[in-house]
This record gives structure tokens, C-alpha cells and sequence, in this order.
């Protein structure tokens, strides 16, 4: 696997540093496991690299699967000072961090991920919207990358393939899912991905919204082996990278500068990840009942948007978020162009890394 690259390495090199900060190891928190996308290709990553840039200075001791903090846990641990980094999933903290989870709530709504959406609200976060920066440093939260899933599949116990198969079943949902859930006649039940397995296995559920590649990352389809590719919805936000702002301010710039270019390889590779896994699941898909949905399901699919908007724009402004047309407007127009740059990046690991760092991190 490669580490680091020329661009990153000539990044770091003339940044320079004008004080030697002191070694440090990096106690970092994952939730996930270490085969899941986010943590095998996103930190990794990050951490692998920020090591190898570090002339030395960065060691790490990373903690996943939740064997220290677990996905409800991680803002307390990083507020307190628990771990100098960990996997945040912002969604569980709507009270501490309203503003950053509006930019990412569009997720039900959206079809396709990748590194555009993945790099559009790192981007939005650090750069365009100075009310998510400072909640997330108020939480002692360094926001350095995000992830995005593929679209969501509805991963389920039993046979399913219409509409009306969906009334009542209880679906594992994350956040604002629940509202996707509820739409389809479902019953929204919101729990980490670390309770998943066990609940599908013991009847508490009988389906998960998730990528087609969690039937091999969590082990799902050893439980859930009929999928209705819906194709609606991604998740993304995080950050899956970051660092506690108190760790962050005591690194001097070449430090930084390594973790900064390990973020963005992290991010490219986590997105590109989820891409892989689906692939891999669904060109052997033996032992895995995958049927496309119906015309009543699409057609109801097709009025969600509309709703889903109106009700999130109107419980913003309801609790107080007077500018929450500008947020999603705003995360919109940022996610435009990285979609467009992406088309000129492709694959291009360099390419993707020089630009984070043109646009994003370097106006940190």
C-alpha cells in the first residue's frame, strides 16, 4: 500500500516548521472495526501516513472496534480529553453540534457518494461554515476528514420486494433515516452497527439500510441475506478523522502537515472503499437474494425529496437555525464542485490530495 506520495511529501517538506514540537503518540478511538471501509482505508491511512511524514515525530496507538470508545461514547472522550483522536459520528450528537448535522442531513435524500461527497463536507465544515468549525472546536473536535457510504440497500431477514412487503418491519437506521423509514411504512429503530448483527439474528430487526458491502465488512449477510436495492440514501459527515483541538494546537506545522495529508488520502480511499466492497459483494453474489423494487416503490421513492426538504429546512428554523436555507443551499453549491473537480480527478490519488490541500486545508 502506498503511504504517502511525491506531492504530499513536497507539501510538508516546504511548509516547514519553525519550532520542533515534542514526539507524540496518538491515542485514537474507532468504533468500527478494523476490516470496515472507514477504518482499513480512511485511518489507517491517515494515521500510517501522518507517521511516515512526521521526520519521526508521530507515533500512534490505534484502538478500533469500539474497544475503547464506542460511536455514543466518542464526543465525551474527545471533550475530556480521553483519546487525542477518534471516529465521531456527528449524527448521535444533535444537541452539541446542530449546525454541522443540518450540512449533513441531506443524507437520506442523496443517491450517489464517493470522494466528492466525502471531500464537499470536509470542505464545508473547515472553510464555508464558520458556525460548524466552531461547534466542532468547542466539542475539542479538530474536523480533518469525512467519509461517504455507496447507496443504501435495505439488507433484510426475509423476502422482500414490494411496498406493502415493507408495512411494519423494524429497520436499523441512522439519524434522519428514520424519516426515509417511516416514509416506506417501516419502523425506524436507531442503534450503532455494532448491535446490528446480534438484532437481525435474534428478531429485534428484520432489516438494515446499509451498503450491499456490510453483508461481508460486518458479517451482515451471515443474517440478512435478501437485499432490495434501493439505491437511496448515503451517509457521510463524521468526521472519521479528527483530532482533539487541544492535541492539534500543541503540533508544530510539519506535524500538521502530516496529518493534514494523511486526512485527505484517508478520505479518498475510505470512499473509494465502500465503492470497492459493493463491487466485490455484488460480483459474487451467491448465497444473496438481490431483486430490484417495484413501480410502487419507486414511484413512492420519487416523492421523498420534496418532503424530506420541506421538513428539514422547517425543523432547523424551529430550533433556532435562522440561515438554514443558506447552510443546505450553501453544502449544495460546495458539493456541485467538487462533483465537477472529480470528474477531472478520477482516480488520480495525487491529484485529489494536492487539491485538499489547495482548498481546504490550507485555509484552515
Amino acid at each position: 500500500m502506498r503511504i504517502f506520495n511525491g506531492v504530499a511529501l513536497a507539501a510538508a517538506l516546504a511548509t516547514g516548521a519553525s519550532v520542533q514540537a515534542a514526539d507524540v503518540n496518538v491515542t485514537y478511538a474507532a468504533y468500527g472495526p478494523p476490516s470496515s471501509s472507514n477504518v482499513e482505508f480512511g485511518i489507517i491511512p491517515f494515521l500510517e501516513t501522518a507517521k511516515a511524514m512526521s521526520e519521526g515525530t508521530i507515533e500512534y496507538t490505534l484502538h478500533s472496534g469500539g474497544s475503547l470508545l464506542g460511536a455514543k461514547a466518542m464526543l465525551g472522550g474527545m471533550k475530556d480529553g480521553v483519546v487525542d483522536g477518534g471516529q465521531v459520528l456527528a449524527v448521535y450528537y444533535p444537541a452539541e453540534l446542530p449546525l454541522s448535522n443540518l450540512a449533513m442531513a441531506l443524507a437520506p435524500m442523496l443517491r450517489s457518494g464517493g470522494p466528492a461527497l466525502a471531500a464537499a463536507i470536509t470542505d464545508y465544515i473547515l472553510t464555508e461554515c464558520p458556525g460548524c468549525k466552531a461547534e466542532m472546536e468547542a466539542n475539542n473536535i479538530m474536523f480533518l476528514g469525512s467519509y461517504s457510504t455507496t447507496s443504501y440497500s435495505l439488507l433484510c431477514t426475509k423476502p422482500i420486494d414490494t411496498l406493502e412487503s415493507l408495512a411494519g418491519l423494524k429497520v436499523r437506521v441512522p439519524g434522519d433515516f428514520s424519516y426515509l423509514a417511516s416514509y416506506l411504512g417501516m419502523t425506524p429503530v436507531n442503534m450503532g452497527i455494532g448491535e446490528t448483527y446480534e438484532s437481525l439474528q435474534r428478531g429485534a430487526l428484520d432489516c438494515t439500510l446499509a451498503p450491499v458491502g456490510w453483508l461481508k465488512q460486518f458479517s451482515l449477510g451471515e443474517v440478512a441475506k435478501n437485499v432490495l436495492d434501493v439505491s437511496y440514501g448515503v451517509s457521510y459527515g463524521g468526521p472519521i478523522i479528527s483530532l482533539t483541538k487541544s492535541f492539534w494546537d500543541g503540533l508544530d506545522d510539519t506535524q500538521k502537515t502530516a496529518f493534514q495529508t494523511g486526512a485527505a488520502i484517508g478520505i479518498f480511499r475510505a470512499a473509494n472503499g465502500y465503492i470497492a466492497s459493493d463491487a466485490e459483494v455484488l460480483a459474487d453474489a451467491s448465497g444473496y437474494s438481490i431483486v430490484e423494487p417495484g413501480e410502487a416503490l419507486l414511484a413512492k421513492l420519487g416523492e421523498f425529496n420534496p418532503y424530506f426538504n420541506e421538513v428539514l429546512i422547517s425543523r432547523a428554523k424551529e430550533s433556532g437555525i435562522a440561515d438554514a436555507d443558506a447552510i443546505v443551499s450553501g453544502f449544495r453549491e460546495t458539493l456541485d464542485m467538487w462533483t465537477a473537480a472529480m470528474e477531472d480527478i478520477g482516480d488520480d490519488e495525487d491529484a485529489f490530495v494536492q487539491k485538499m490541500m489547495d482548498e481546504v486545508y490550507n485555509d484552515m
